[in-house]
């Protein structure tokens, strides 16, 4: 997405080309007509005077917004002053709903819809104050706007639906039967100030009203989820080419090797006369290629999504992603190995936190960035380019035109099936004439080995056969807990005494900041009931914000997940029973907090340490158990059953012991990530963001992977 930086795809829900495609109107409803216009006049005439009145209605709205008091949610300044009028520019009727949507009993304060009939789609918009991920100061149900939105489609017959604090647009769909969220989100403010036109057309040609369904009725046939049914078959097809693209990249990058004047070694190492040590299989070759192209593709996608730096120097001189920048230029296929050589100080940059840190990178640490024999040999920028084309381009059809790869909006499960397809061949090299050829026949490895890529629905009932079982008792655990004395609990998992005094610290600053009683004087207010008086499903709420981030900290548990026997608590193990102390734990100087991957003190919660807080949250004065325990029984039972239910989602192990490209893994922590998420923000359906970063800590904590095989 780095072309259109004003606009975010996520969770797949189209595909890699939809924004080409549109600017180019290849997809279906493109013509002028299909907009409910008459076609007399230009459409690119018609989206640059909708763009004008936008900038001008804009300038309007930021003039008001600045006169009211910061108090002030802007809900009223946002609707009418800005959201109606920007959506009458594409079309749209909207129509204020004056009762909230009720669906099971449940009330979604939906703001609008598309039109006046009753089902129109959902047309959710807050004030520009109100951030889209946060839940807001009041109302029912305790959801964030996005939230609010994504449950009430995934809820009922609506497909689509817009949410839209003014600044921030965000189109979704239902994803009820969807493994992550999805929506398309527009950075407006950075369309209109930055008069980025290319994206306001792409964001016309998207959402315009004639895109939408009219009802729910005719939701299965609209534009839009013709583009995403689209996009689901073209996503089939990008993987079935790239798996063809990677099988090139290998074959060319050996041969381009093998053909370099300066290789006379490694040519004289694959002969079959030469002789251990020093001879070099073609397997062996083959697998350091691998290891080469599974760089690329890493840093394809990490560069993408911006993870790795964004430092211009990293960007412009370093980066994987230049090499596609100079696919385009002719004058760059030269037989000098220049880009070979700026490669190879790129992956000892990687693996070096010192050089990395110059650059705005963080080192990795893993095998993949290992110096590897061809390393050492050379290659031109010719062969290198020729091989690096194939990563970064696919074509439908021998004559079709190439397409490029966004490697931003790819799965990283995507990349398994890809190596699944090179298990089925095994190299082979031709020494009969001048220079070695290298060539990919099929092989059987993968019979032999029984490897093979797990399709996404067998990963989903592996998910609910051996996981959903475990979480559910561990929650079981943690709500029968929640009224013991902290003698009874202290011991069940280890990074509970974390949480609580975490808790209690960030309690203790918040009291103090509002000028409140001290945490020891804290009641237990009447809506925080214990789980034996909680609503249907046996769940505690809480009112009270629980803690959203944790720290480094494995915990303990009972090695089966669920219940040791002869346990006045049944889910708290017997100090037999518990795991000792492993590599994979934390070291103890990090076990009360934490450090961001910046380096900047954070508390283990995952925020900004206050002033003078950082050495208590990082372990230099942690509470005392007596303490502990004075804290623990004036916590309130919906903030005891969140603590505990945190901690014994994250005290899991969950270890696939032929984890292969960890395609279970991955599902594994994502179902995991959004329970805690769940837990931590209240909410049925958290915002994306949360569920991200709980998923980020979920894999810190509980994920473990293993495979025999070292790629």
């Amino acid at each position: 997405m780095t072309a259109y930086p004003a606009i975010r795809i996520e969770g797949g829900l189209f595909g890699p080309d939809i924004l080409e495609e549109l600017l180019a109107s290849e997809l279906p409803g493109q013509r002028p007509q299909d907009f409910g216009l008459d076609g007399r006049r230009n459409f690119l005439d018609e989206i640059a005077s909708a763009f004008a009145d936008a900038q001008a209605q804009w300038e309007l709205f930021r003039r008001r917004l600045e006169r009211l008091p910061e108090s002030d949610p802007a809900t009223s300044v946002t609707r009418d002053s800005w959201a109606i009028p920007f959506f009458s520019l594409l079309g749209y009727e909207l129509h204020y709903n004056h009762r909230a949507y009720d669906v099971d009993g449940t009330t979604y304060a939906i703001s609008h819809r598309a039109s006046s009939n009753d089902d129109a789609p959902p047309v959710h918009i807050v004030g520009a104050r109100q951030d889209l991920g946060r839940v807001p100061p009041s109302g029912r149900p305790r959801l964030a706007p996005h939230s609010l939105l994504q449950e009430f489609l995934n809820r009922t017959e609506h497909l689509w639906g817009i949410v839209t604090n003014g600044y921030t647009l965000r189109l979704l769909r239902d994803s009820t039967y969807i493994r992550r969220q999805a929506y398309v989100e527009f950075d407006l403010r950075q369309i209109l100030e930055e008069r980025r036109f290319n994206e306001f057309a792409l964001l016309y040609r998207l959402l315009h009203r004639t895109r939408l369904p009219h009802s729910i009725a005719d939701a299965r046939e609209c534009l839009l989820e013709q583009y995403y049914q689209h996009a689901l078959e073209q996503g089939g097809r990008v993987r079935e080419r790239l798996r063809d693209g990677v099988e090139r990249c290998l074959e060319g990058l050996a041969n381009g090797l093998l053909a370099h004047p300066a290789n006379e070694e490694l040519r004289r190492r694959l002969s079959p006369h030469a002789t251990p040590p020093d001879r070099l299989t073609p397997l062996e070759l083959y697998q350091q290629l691998l290891r080469l192209v599974y760089r690329f593709l890493f840093l394809l996608v990490a560069e993408e999504r911006g993870l790795i730096s964004r430092e211009p120097l990293y960007r412009e001189h370093y980066s994987v992603s230049r090499l596609r920048r100079l696919l385009e230029h002719r004058s760059a296929y030269t037989d000098h190995d220049d880009l070979w050589c700026s490669l190879k100080a790129l992956w000892s940059i990687l693996r070096t936190e010192d050089y990395a840190r110059l650059l705005g990178a963080t080192a990795l640490d893993g095998e993949l960035f290992w110096e590897l024999d061809v390393d050492r040999y050379s290659i031109t920028n010719r062969d290198l380019l020729e091989a690096f084309w194939h990563l970064s381009y696919y074509q439908e059809q021998s004559s079709s035109p190439p397409r490029r790869i966004n490697y931003a909006a790819l799965d990283v499960e995507e990349l398994g099936s890809v190596y699944e397809s090179l298990l089925d061949y095994y190299p082979q090299i031709d020494c009969s004439g001048p220079t070695p050829v290298f060539h990919l026949a099929h092989g059987s490895e993968r019979k032999t080995t029984g490897s093979y890529y797990t399709p996404p629905e067998l990963v989903q009932e592996l998910i609910q056969s051996t996981l959903e079982p475990v979480l559910k008792a561990r929650l079981e655990g943690a709500r029968r807990m929640v009224n013991a004395e902290w003698q009874a609990v202290q011991g069940t998992w280890r990074i509970l005494e974390q949480l609580l005094a975490e808790w209690h610290s960030r309690t203790h600053q918040r009291l103090q900041r509002s000028g409140g009683a001290e945490p020891s004087r804290l009641h237990r207010p009447e809506h925080l009931q214990a789980p034996s008086t909680t609503a249907e499903g046996g769940t505690a709420r809480a009112e009270q914000p629980a803690p959203s981030h944790i720290g480094p900290n494995p915990g303990e548990h009972h090695p089966d997940g669920g219940t040791p026997p002869h346990s006045e608590h049944p889910s708290v193990p017997a100090p037999s029973q518990r795991e000792p102390d492993r590599a994979g734990d934390a070291p103890a100087h990090q076990r009360a907090g934490g450090t961001s991957a910046g380096g900047s003190d954070v508390g283990a919660l995952g925020q900004p340490a206050a002033p003078g807080q950082a050495a208590h949250l990082t372990g230099t004065q942690p509470p005392t158990a007596e303490e502990l325990a004075v804290i623990w029984s004036q916590t309130p039972p919906a903030i005891r059953y969140s603590l505990l239910a945190q901690a014994a989602i994250l005290s899991l192990r969950i270890l696939d012991p032929a984890c292969g490209s960890g395609h279970f893994l991955l599902a594994a922590a994502r179902r995991l990530g959004k329970e805690l998420a769940r837990i931590r923000t209240d909410e049925d359906e958290p915002a994306p963001e949360h569920v991200r970063e709980a998923t980020r800590q979920v894999i810190a904590h509980a994920i473990y992977g293993v495979d025999k095989n070292p790629l």
